[in-house]
Formats: C-alpha cells, structure tokens, sequence
C-alpha cells in the first residue's frame, strides 16, 4: 500500500450532541428561555476527526439510522474528511444522540444517550469489514462497541489497534481486545477496573501498567487528570505533567490526546514522546469551546511542545 493509499480505520461511535442551556437561573418543571446549541461528537468521530487534521486519511466504521440525524452525520463528516461509506446503516434506526440540560452556568442538570444503534455492529457485520481493518496503518477501537464485537477485533485483527475505555461502565468491555492493543488510554478508575489494580498513589501505577503488559497491551497512557499521564511501555516509564495553558473547555481533551498519542505511533516515537504529542493535543483541545480544536495540526502540536 502506498501513502497515498494508507489509512487509518476507527471503529466507535458518532454522536449528534443537543445541549440546552437557559439565559437565566434555570428554573425545574417549567420552559427556560435560552439557546439550544446541536454539534457532532462521539469519541470515535473526535478521535476521527483530530486524525483528519492531523494529516491522515481516515475511514470510520460505525452505525448511522435513516433520519435527519444521519443526515447531519454524514454532512458534517464529509466536510471534516472522515470516509463514512464502510460504515452500516440501520433500517429504521435511530442515529446516536445526546441530549442533555444545562443549568445557566453550562453544567448538566441531566441527560439522555440514545445509544442503542451500536448494538447493530456484531461480529457478523465486523467480518465484512474484517479485510478493510486488516489492510489500515492502525485500528482504533472504543469501548461503545459491545464486548462481543470488541473480542472478535480482537481475534481477528492483524492490524496494530489504539483502544479507548470510553467510561467507567463500558471500559470493561475491552478485556477481550487488550491482547492485540498497541496503545490504550484509560483514566485511573478505568485502568483498575481492567487491571484488577487499587491505583490509590502514583506508586501504584507500575504494577497496573504490568498488568497491561502482561495482557498484551504495549504502550500505556494512564490519565491522572489535572496531574498529567503517566507512561509505561515496559521499559520506559514516568509521570509527565499538564502542559500549561488557558482551560476553556475540557470535553473532547482526552480524545485528542489518544489521537495524537496514535500519531506519534505511526510516527515511530518512544512511549514518552507519544505521552508528550498527547499532552500537546490535550492542551490545544482545552483552549478551545469545541471537543475538536479547529487549530488541530503537527504544525500547532510542534509549536506547543517547543515554546
């Protein structure tokens, strides 16, 4: 396969995001004056999309419905160049969606995940594509596919695969998929769920990490939030902090940092310099009000990492 040829293939999930936030103090039970804001997420589109500007060629595997939803999908991936046409469309379904409520400060006073579309990608469906995910530079899974799915990836995949825990509840999805998985980037709840580790202190991440390794898994990137990611590819190690900057937003910054941690893969750097290029990606996600920064490049990652 030449570069021109040469892609990437995520497997996840794309979500239409429907947030309202009222004017004034948000008032229960009745209609608050405000604005309705409706954006394209999902953190296997973030991911997808932080790609695209990154310079890679991209095609995303995920399930859309036959309503407007899809529509918007469709529209807006085919402006951020992500390749939707290996992707399933379900009869009658309904597109992924989100829609949540917020209070006159913007935080969620609830919500509602309309998710259950992902049920459709089994492993029946995962076959047919089974050649298109073999042939990619990488793979990158998250955990909105089923556990099933996620083990026939991983018992059939040939590719290397970047693998994302999503949240507490679906992180445990992954066991079956860890054996094959170049890079993974849970949270610290997350990494004890898969590992079985307590990580109580920064003293307790080796041992998760070597559990990790132990499973398959080579590159490891724990979160630890404010704190930074600590590293560990079983012969490298370490704790790097936040990269300095403006925090506007922190949606999305997680999903930025596997993307470019995927890039420094591809790129063939060490396990902290991955750490490094996802930190600088975390770091231009925070400084805008999208879950994608629309500055997203090498360029802007290099400038980050150099100044």
């Amino acid at each position: 396969m030449n570069g021109q040829d040469a892609y990437i293939a995520v497997v996840g999930a794309v979500n239409v995001d429907i947030s309202g936030t009222p004017e004034d103090a948000y008032v229960p039970g009745d209609s608050n004056p405000g604005h309705v804001r409706v954006t394209l997420g999902g953190v296997g589109r973030n991911i997808a999309q932080n790609l695209c500007a990154l310079g890679h060629r991209v095609i995303m595997v995920t399930a859309l419905g036959e309503d407007a939803n899809a529509r918007l999908v469709r529209q807006g991936c085919q402006e951020e160049g992500i390749d939707l046409s290996h992707s399933l469309t379900v009869r009658g379904g309904r597109t992924s969606t989100y829609l949540c409520l917020n209070d006159e400060q913007g935080e969620i006073v609830g919500a509602v995940s309309d998710m259950d579309i992902y049920e459709a990608l089994t492993p029946d469906f995962l076959r047919t594509r089974l050649s298109l995910l073999n042939q990619a530079r990488l793979v990158v899974a998250d955990a909105n596919l089923s556990a099933q799915a996620l083990a026939f990836l991983g018992q059939n995949v040939t590719a290397p695969v970047f693998a994302d825990p999503v949240s507490t509840l679906k992180a445990q999805r992954l066991e079956g998929i860890l054996p094959i998985t170049a890079g993974i980037k849970p949270n610290r709840p997350e990494a004890s769920l898969l590992t079985g580790v307590d990580i109580r202190s920064d003293g307790d991440l080796p041992a998760a990490a070597a559990v990790f390794h132990a499973r398959g898994v080579q590159n490891v990137f724990i979160s630890l939030g404010g704190r930074g990611v600590y590293y560990d590819n079983g012969a490298e190690h370490g704790v790097l902090p936040v990269l300095p900057g403006e925090i506007i937003n922190t949606n999305g910054c997680g999903d930025a940092f596997l993307a470019a941690a995927a890039d420094g893969f591809l790129g063939g750097l060490s396990a902290r310099e991955m750490a490094l290029r996802g930190l600088a990606a975390s770091a231009l996600c925070a400084r805008s009000e999208s879950a994608v920064s629309p500055r997203m490049s090498g360029e802007a990652l290099n400038h980050i990492l150099h100044q």
